[in-house]
């Protein structure tokens, strides 16, 4: 009882910065993602590439899937 807590507001200051860049990182990444695989789902959909819609719907690999379809898909209409 009657305990005095003293906080260091360097180090407070500096772990909020921190987790602040860190959510914000997460943000853009997710950001990111959903948005490459919406236009490679949108890419599969006017295709008329039914599985490949179904998989890039169903599988969630962080964008390397989606960017592999753009990338290859890119390559077939060429």
């Amino acid at each position: 009882m009657g305990e005095i807590i003293t906080i260091d507001m360097g180090t407070f200051l500096e772990t909020l910065t921190s987790s602040f860049l860190s959510l914000l990182i997460v943000v853009i990444i997710i950001l990111f993602v959903i948005l490459l695989k919406g236009f490679a789902m949108y890419r599969a959909a006017r295709k008329e590439s039914k599985g490949w819609f179904w998989v890039l719907l169903i599988f969630e690999t962080f964008g390397i899937l989606p960017l592999l379809y753009l990338i290859f898909s890119k390559k077939q209409n060429n």
